[in-house]
């Protein structure tokens, strides 16, 4: 019940406002994508092979991809994305371009919790079949993710994405002991 409820006000406000991410120093809307583009190409974006995968239909993969990601590396999302904005960035675009960018942002960020979804669910089927050390990897790297979008160069919607990530696998984690 109370997963049922976290998903509804998470859908919910993913509805009435933008959401994204952007690791910059700088929260000016000033800074071209080429850029932030170049200034991204010496490491690639750390969600980027799990949420590729998903979006191709291969979950096996996206969710070992998410289980091996490092979410203390930065970028976390690619340049172009729309997750990749900061919230002064997102607020300086114009209003045509901030609805476009919205529009993208539900969709990327309805996947990337669909992905996370699906991380805590094999974490519960790996505990499930009482392996609790997988299980505690998968919840573990749930919490990562969270206090990585939990961040304060992201957008404030993400922040909230990666609360409840946080808050899932803390409630996961109690549940197999710590």
């Amino acid at each position: 019940m109370k997963n049922a409820i976290i998903t509804g006000v998470m859908a919910a406000t993913i509805l009435i406002a933008g959401c994204g991410k952007k690791n910059s120093s700088s929260g000016s809307s000033a800074t071209p994508p080429t850029a932030q583009a170049d200034a991204a190409s010496s490491s690639s974006p750390v969600s980027q092979p799990a949420l590729t995968a998903w979006q191709q239909g291969e979950k096996a993969a996206a969710v070992s991809s998410f289980l091996a990601a490092d979410w203390s590396a930065r970028p976390l999302f690619a340049a172009g994305s729309g997750l990749s904005l900061n919230e002064n960035q997102f607020k300086a675009l114009s209003d045509a371009d901030r609805q476009a960018k919205s529009s993208e942002l539900t969709a990327q960020l309805a996947s990337f919790k669909q992905l996370a979804s699906a991380v805590a669910g094999a974490g519960r089927d790996a505990a499930s079949k009482g392996d609790v050390a997988l299980a505690r990897k998968y919840f573990t790297s749930l919490k990562e993710c969270g206090t990585a979008l939990d961040s304060p160069d992201c957008m404030d919607i993400l922040r909230l994405v990666g609360r409840s990530f946080k808050k899932l696998a803390d409630t996961e984690l109690a549940k197999i002991g710590q």
